[in-house]
C-alpha cells in the first residue's frame, strides 16, 4: 500500500481541476510510472473514466506517457508545473477581462435600450444583495443622499458585515451621504460602526420594533433587502415610489433617537 499524505485540495480545485483529475494526479504523484490498473486501483476512479482523465491532464501539461514493449506508462509532470498552470490560467483570465471590458460597455448600452424606466428586480442569494448595492455608487453622485431604514443585526450575518465595511468606504470618498435608521438592539456593534463612518448619521427606532428587512432608498430606486433565511433584494425603480418611501423615511426618522 502506498503512504498517503493529507492533502488539501482546494487549491487544486481553484486551479480549475475537477474531482476526477486531482484523485488521478494525486494517484500519479504516489505511485511514480505506472500503467493504468494501479492507476485506477490508487485513484478509485474507473478504467473507462481514467484514460479521458489522463488526456486531460495531459493536455495541461499536468501528466506524460511512454510506451514500453507496447505498453503506455503514465507519469505525473513535476510539481512545480502546476505553478506554470497558474501563470497560464493567471495569463487566460487577464486576456478575458480584456476582452470583457470591450464588451461590457456595447452590452450596458443594449440593457438600457431593452429596459423601461419603471423596473422592478429581484436579485436572489448573497452576491445579489451585492450587486443590488452596488448599483447605488453606480447612480449616485457627490453631494446625493441614500436612506437605509430598519437596520437589524441579520444582514451582517455570514461575509456580509466585511463587504458593508468595504462597501461604505467607498461610498463616503465618492462623497455620498447616508441616513441609517437601525433597530434599537442592533446598536452594538453595528450602529455604533455606522456612525463612525464620514458623511453618515445614525438613528435608532424605538425598542420593540425589530425589522429584519431594510430598506435602501436612493434617487429614483427603493430597494429592499433581507439576509435571514434567504438572502435576496427587490429593487423598485420608480421617481414617485421613492418619493413616497423618502416620506416614510423622514416620518420614522423624526421620531427616532
Amino acid at each position: 500500500m502506498s503512504n498517503k499524505l493529507t492533502i488539501n485540495t482546494d487549491t487544486l480545485k481553484k486551479l480549475g481541476l475537477t474531482d476526477g483529475e486531482i484523485n488521478v494526479y494525486l494517484a500519479l504523484i504516489r505511485l511514480g510510472e505506472s500503467t493504468t490498473g494501479p492507476i485506477v486501483d490508487e485513484s478509485g476512479i474507473s478504467g473507462s473514466k481514467v484514460y479521458v482523465i489522463l488526456d486531460k491532464l495531459a493536455k495541461k501539461g499536468l501528466a506524460s506517457h511512454i510506451v514500453k514493449r507496447k505498453t503506455k506508462y503514465f507519469k505525473a509532470a513535476d510539481p512545480n508545473r502546476l505553478l506554470v498552470y497558474l501563470k497560464e490560467k493567471e495569463s487566460e483570465l487577464k486576456e478575458q477581462e480584456d476582452v470583457l471590458k470591450e464588451l461590457v460597455p456595447m452590452l450596458e448600452l443594449q440593457s438600457k435600450t431593452a429596459v423601461t424606466s419603471e423596473t422592478a428586480q429581484v436579485y436572489d442569494g448573497l452576491k445579489g444583495l451585492q450587486t443590488a448595492r452596488e448599483r447605488t455608487l453606480k447612480i449616485m453622485k457627490k453631494g446625493d443622499e441614500m436612506w437605509i431604514m430598519g437596520i437589524s443585526k441579520t444582514p451582517y450575518e455570514g461575509s456580509m458585515t466585511p463587504y458593508f465595511k468595504n462597501y461604505h468606504k467607498r461610498r463616503w470618498e465618492k462623497g455620498i451621504k447616508c441616513r441609517y435608521l437601525y433597530n434599537d438592539y442592533a446598536k452594538k456593534p453595528h450602529g455604533e460602526l455606522s456612525a463612525s463612518y464620514p458623511l453618515s448619521e445614525v438613528k435608532y427606532m424605538p425598542k420593540g420594533l425589530i425589522t429584519h428587512a431594510w430598506m435602501e432608498i436612493y434617487a429614483d430606486t427603493v430597494t429592499i433587502g433581507i439576509n435571514k433565511g434567504k438572502s435576496f433584494s427587490v429593487v423598485i425603480q420608480n421617481q414617485d415610489v421613492a418619493d413616497s418611501f423618502k416620506i416614510y423615511a423622514n416620518l420614522l426618522w423624526s421620531i427616532s433617537k
